[in-house]
């Protein structure tokens, strides 16, 4: 039997894989042709035709396989995550640390990012893999002389990929993974954000419900004070009317501020993937010690770490990819077959081979590489208009930033220790018989309208700080974009 040896390694990679298989099938089908003596018999015509045919086509399949990009796809495999169950809420209340563990688990468009990871993931697979053998039955000529035909035979044929095009289409899309993956966490990062909203949204309103029954408790007692004042004739009917109305008023807001924490619960719950429940309430505090950070660091950390600035730069870096891959598209891809067989007029083994390419004269894919390399201004461009438009949503926030934190210290350090103070010497006044009883309760009621508004500008400020540390990603509900969106060049009709 004659040993078939691998080519030397002189000749292109592609051409050297075709000679061995095409020399290993023939020298089988010579070593079935001398060992056999009848050769006029049905079973060794068939054996000669079936053998070789089924060579050629594991050798084929082989190679094909071995056009395939090298390295493992493990690292690009990732498991779907599963809807975990709603938690239950335990009885002292939620936090925000456990509102935002639950939402990871269960906001839906969580998911759809992943499965954008998963997608492109399985894109990238699928670039990289070489094209199928092509195998088949050859006859030719069916009854000549009375035979059945003068070619029975099989054929096989492979393409073969040259130009690293597979390995550069692989790099592409794995490109895509990596976008993928940023946009992934730019959308957990809008969750957190908007669950951590939401929740000091909460926390104000079910802080302004005490602070409105605080004044409903204070506008009744100005109401009966009114009232014994008017049955001794030291006010008139008009005075305890507007009494009354005032009491009326702080009523409609105390029912306002429950219908508010209503829905800040129900916001804050649909944020988090779950349903609510009326019977637990929320753990945390508007107060913070933390001030804002000053505008040069708050737009040097934005540019460096907004996820949507890593994912235009990475779109970047794929379209770079893309000019690559397109340049070698014009490579000829070399298609070789095989046709093995027993001519039945001559009664002998027959074998044919075919190599061919296309020749890249008229078309070069020169139109597409133009389009790539637009794309690719159109990326640098895209990072320069990113930018500029963050630091303009961000100009916008920074002045209600600064300008929340100066309410709040103002309020704390000087407009409610005084009006504590006023309460204070008022009540001991009216203990000594110096002051009225209406000018303790006026007092009162200005100190519950301070502390109710320096409740909505600590919510002005955490507002502003959450959405500035958090790189200004809202659009915790908003449907996750894939890696490559609107405006991206893609003019191939079969994506490569």
């Amino acid at each position: 039997m004659t040993i078939v040896t691998p080519l030397p390694n002189t000749l292109p990679p592609f051409l050297t894989e075709v000679i061995f298989v095409v020399t290993a099938c023939w020298q089988s089908f010579r070593f079935e042709l001398t060992k056999a003596k009848d050769g006029t018999s049905w079973e060794f015509r068939r054996m000669r035709v079936a053998k070789p045919v089924f060579l050629l086509a594991i050798s084929l399949a082989t190679i094909s396989v071995a056009q395939e990009p090298r390295g493992r796809f493990d690292s690009l495999q990732m498991r779907m995550p599963e809807v975990s169950a709603a938690p239950e809420f335990v009885t002292n209340g939620l936090s925000l640390d456990a509102l935002q563990s639950m939402a990871l688990a269960n906001n839906p468009t969580l998911r759809q990012a992943k499965a954008q990871v998963v997608a492109a993931q399985g894109a990238a697979l699928q670039a990289g893999l070489p094209p199928n053998p092509h195998v088949g039955f050859v006859t030719e000529q069916i009854g000549v002389k009375g035979t059945a035909g003068e070619l029975l035979g099989g054929s096989a044929s492979q393409e073969f990929v040259r130009g690293d095009k597979l390995g550069l289409s692989r790099a592409k899309y794995c490109q895509r993974v990596q976008i993928a993956m940023t946009n992934l966490l730019a959308q957990e990062q809008r969750v957190r954000n908007d669950i951590e909203i939401r929740f000091y949204q909460a926390l104000a309103a079910q802080r302004l419900i005490d602070v409105a029954e605080q004044t409903i408790a204070s506008a009744n007692d100005n109401v009966l004070t009114h009232r014994e004042m008017l049955n001794m004739g030291q006010l008139g009917e008009a005075e305890v009317l507007q009494a009354e109305v005032a009491l009326r008023r702080a009523s409609v807001n105390q029912r306002q501020a429950h219908n508010d924490f209503d829905q800040a619960r129900r916001e804050l719950m649909s944020f988090v993937g779950v349903p609510d429940s009326r019977n637990t309430g929320l753990i945390g505090t508007l107060d913070t010690d933390l001030g804002p950070v000053d505008w040069d660091t708050a737009l040097s950390q934005l540019l460096a770490t907004s996820p949507e600035v890593v994912a235009a730069r990475q779109k970047i870096r794929h379209d770079e990819i893309v000019i690559k891959r397109e340049l070698a598209e014009p490579i000829p891809n070399v298609t070789a077959g095989l046709t093995t067989g027993y001519n039945a007029e001559t009664q002998q083994a027959v074998a044919g081979v075919t190599v061919g390419m296309p020749i890249p004269i008229f078309n070069r894919n020169q139109g597409t590489v133009r389009q790539a390399r637009a794309d690719l201004n159109r990326s640098y461009a895209e990072v320069e208009r990113l930018q500029l438009d963050l630091q303009n949503a961000l100009a916008k926030q920074f002045r209600d930033y600064v300008s929340a934190w100066q309410h709040v210290q103002e309020y704390e350090q000087t407009m409610l220790p005084k009006s504590r103070k006023a309460v204070e010497i008022l009540e001991q006044s009216y203990v000594n018989r110096r002051a009225p009883w209406t000018s303790v309760l006026a007092a009162k009621q200005m100190l519950l309208s301070l502390e109710a508004e320096q409740i909505q500008n600590q919510l002005s400020y955490r507002r502003a700080d959450v959405s500035i540390r958090g790189n200004l990603l809202l659009g915790g509900l908003t449907e996750p974009s894939g890696p490559i969106t609107g405006g991206h060049i893609d003019a191939n009709n079969q994506p490569r």
